[in-house]
């Protein structure tokens, strides 16, 4: 038995004793401690993703509206007595379109008018009831808060709207104002929690009344049942955060709540234990059916990982990391091969020896990240203008080799200034800077009487009779 089929008997038998092991210990401890665990680990941890992922999206608009508040433009605005609405419509409008936001809004406390990208949408009603918010913001003790309801500017959907006061240097009230923005993103945060984690998420504002809750939750919420003397609402309400659970028939219910600042709302979670025998028996099959799939899978892939790593060693190896051309380690067998075949068929062998003139500027006015652009594309254009026998080799630096088979010095020589025309008549347009690039190249054919070292070196010293002559020439060694 070879010793390749040995490893594979041993690591199958170590992978699958570990898995079912590993399964059927975790079966049994899951059964006992996995309820303990979801009241002081996961419905914590669901609350600070979820809180984290709503912090990260409220606290853009909330910066928005904090800003306009403290706006000096719509200040003055305001105080020299509103004059020309078009100046306040075209600020909400370019704060609308620079943010990205549902809407914005301005609402005067001296004209109670409702200013609007769109214009004056309408005068605020104290006798309206859906004008109401605007005087109960005006009465909070906060500097903002977030009212979710429904955009009338927007087809009426619903919004959560960031009301913030205007006030003046003086502490007089002058008005509100702020942004809208889309519900979408946050109810799509908790479906997708709900989901993942089988949970369902309400939130509550400070009166504990539910103002937002996932499209799969329950739609009755008893925060008034007792659990320990008080209601689930009180244990909420008392405390910035808070994990209890209380027993319902066989089952237990467990919540989690925390406040969120920038809301002024509670976050609960809210999950039970209802499915979870069940489930964990499920779970067990499905691991041990993971487990074995991970073992075929693990068997199947170390069976090929000495040729797939060796593939992948040799193409390191042999290829240049930056322009994906052969390297100067790779050139040497490629080149051997390829003398020899020209000595012994009798056939021709050209080489040319590139070099980019003043590379070195490049790279000191526009950075080395600019200079690695510029040697990836002149490799491109190599590319394209070489025959798909031609070698092509980065020999170092800003220097290229082009080994030519079949390829006599006069064919070379046309090759080289068809080279040297492309390039002249390229513009490399990189990171908005546009630039020439000029090619020294030194070319030189295989004699009878050459050796490999004797045909790259004449190329080389053909190379640096262009450089001194001038640059931007071809050279034949």
């Amino acid at each position: 038995m070879s010793n390749q089929i040995k490893f594979m008997l041993l690591l199958g038998s170590i992978l699958s004793l570990g898995f079912i092991a590993t399964s059927m210990v975790g079966y049994f401890v899951a059964r006992d401690s996995l309820t303990q665990q979801i009241s002081t680990d996961t419905l914590p941890l669901i609350g600070d993703n979820i809180y984290s992922e709503i912090q990260r999206d409220l606290l853009k608009p909330i910066l928005i509206s904090s800003l306009m508040a403290n706006d000096t433009f719509l200040k003055d605005w305001i105080t020299a007595g509103e004059e020309s609405p078009t100046k306040i419509r075209k600020y909400l409008e370019n704060i609308q379109s620079s943010y990205d936001t549902v809407t914005s809004f301005f609402i005067s406390d001296k004209t109670l008018n409702y200013y609007h990208p769109s214009g004056i949408l309408k005068t605020i009603d104290n006798n309206s009831t859906t004008d109401r918010w605007y005087f109960q913001a005006k009465e909070m003790s906060v500097s903002h808060q977030l009212n979710v309801d429904f955009d009338a500017s927007a087809d009426n959907s619903l919004t959560v709207f960031i009301n913030y006061k205007v006030i003046d240097d003086k502490g007089d009230f002058l008005g509100i104002t702020g942004v809208g923005l889309s519900l979408s993103k946050v109810q799509a945060i908790i479906e997708d929690y709900q989901q993942r984690y089988d949970s369902e998420i309400f939130f509550i504002d400070l009166k504990g009344e539910v103002t937002l809750r996932g499209p799969a939750s329950s739609k009755s919420l008893n925060l008034e049942q007792v659990i320990d003397g008080s209601s689930i609402k009180q244990h909420i309400l008392s405390q910035k955060s808070a994990s209890f659970s209380y027993r319902k028939d066989l089952h237990k219910i467990m919540f989690d709540s925390r406040y969120v600042e920038e809301l002024h709302w509670y976050l609960i979670i809210k999950r039970s234990d209802q499915n979870l025998n069940n489930s964990l028996f499920d779970s067990l099959l499905i691991n041990l059916l993971i487990s074995l799939l991970i073992t075929v899978a693990v068997l199947v892939i170390s069976w090929f990982t000495l040729g797939g790593y060796q593939k992948r060693l040799e193409i390191m190896a042999t290829t240049d990391k930056l322009t994906g051309l052969n390297n100067r380690q790779m050139f040497d067998p490629i080149f051997e091969q390829l003398f020899n075949y020209a000595t012994r068929n009798n056939t021709d062998l050209a080489a040319v020896i590139i070099d980019i003139d003043n590379f070195k500027e490049v790279n000191d006015q526009y950075g080395h990240p600019f200079g690695d652009k510029v040697l990836i594309e002149v490799a491109r254009l190599m590319q394209q203008a070489s025959r798909k026998s031609d070698v092509l080799c980065r020999w170092g630096g800003e220097e290229f080799v082009i080994l030519m088979p079949n390829c006599n010095s006069v064919e070379a020589l046309v090759f080289t200034q068809q080279l040297q025309k492309k390039f002249a008549e390229h513009c490399f347009d990189i990171e908005q800077h546009s630039i020439k690039i000029q090619l020294s190249m030194g070319l030189s054919h295989k004699t009878a009487a050459d050796q490999p070292s004797k045909l790259i070196f004449r190329a080389d010293q053909a190379l640096l009779s262009a450089k001194k002559s001038g640059k931007n020439r071809i050279v034949i060694g």
